[in-house]
């Protein structure tokens, strides 16, 4: 455990460094949040409610949704390709922690930089966009677990991305194409319960949508009851099925490594 933390000490300091990349993200943060209020607000064209979602509801999804996906999903998803471009990985290996542990462990340290930041930007993104309370004590109870979940499904699924790389090397086209992919099944910007009936099939059988849709749903109370152990359960799943394909992928990776390095 110690040499998790110590790694994820270390991506820690190293996000903090880059400074000007933060602040950059954060201010976009904060127009996306602006951009999406105008656009709902415009939507509902002066009507309480569409589909049984009232404009404050949709508002306060709208900013939750965009402050949390900052957070579970940081502008760098994880160090891998560079690492192996670079050579790194055979340092790696010599250590005492496995390497997707290593990873992991560092990629969490590296989300948890935003934090600060988004306290800071938390007052600005309720300026303007919109907040709200939890919609029950339960909901207030289930949100934490929730947001948990994303987390680990989000830094599941960019260690797998980034172990493309002991295959292709190069993982930039391909963290494009994920990155659209990924917050749009996700929720982050239009919620599942306005998807059309297709696109919410193929969304709910994803795991992007344990990153985003999942703890502003519980938060709001759109999912209840045992809606809400349910979506904890889904995200449970997928923290399972990620871990094992991480785990899967990690042993076919570390023979090429093997037999790159004689």
């Amino acid at each position: 455990m110690k040499a998790h933390l110590a790694c994820a000490r270390m991506e820690f300091r190293a996000a903090l460094t880059y400074r000007a990349s933060y602040l950059s993200s954060f201010v976009m943060m904060l127009l996306q949040i602006y951009l999406l209020t105008v656009v709902w607000e415009a939507f509902y064209d002066g009507r309480d409610e569409v589909d049984g979602v009232s404009l404050s509801t949709m508002t306060a999804y709208a900013t939750l949704s965009t402050l949390q996906y900052t957070l579970v999903s940081p502008w760098r998803s994880s160090p891998i390709d560079q690492r192996v471009r670079e050579g790194k990985v055979a340092v790696d290996l010599l250590r005492p922690v496995g390497f997707p542990g290593q990873m992991l462990s560092g990629q969490l340290g590296w989300a948890s930089a935003a934090v600060p930041v988004l306290l800071v930007a938390l007052p600005f993104a309720l300026l303007i966009g919109a907040g709200q309370a939890p919609a029950s004590t339960a909901a207030a109870v289930a949100y934490p677990l929730a947001l948990l979940g994303a987390l680990l499904v989000n830094q599941l699924l960019g260690l797998l991305l980034g172990m493309v790389s002991f295959w292709t090397l190069e993982v930039s086209g391909a963290l494009m194409a994920y990155r659209f992919v990924a917050q749009f099944f996700s929720g982050a910007l239009v919620p599942l319960w306005f998807m059309p009936g297709p696109v919410r099939a193929a969304a709910e059988w994803l795991p992007f949508q344990a990153t985003a849709y999942t703890p502003a749903a519980v938060y709001l109370g759109q999912v209840e009851g045992y809606g809400t152990l349910a979506a904890l359960a889904v995200q449970g799943a997928w923290i399972v099925a990620l871990g094992a394909l991480s785990a899967l992928v990690w042993s076919r990776a570390r023979h090429r490594v093997m037999s790159q390095g004689g």
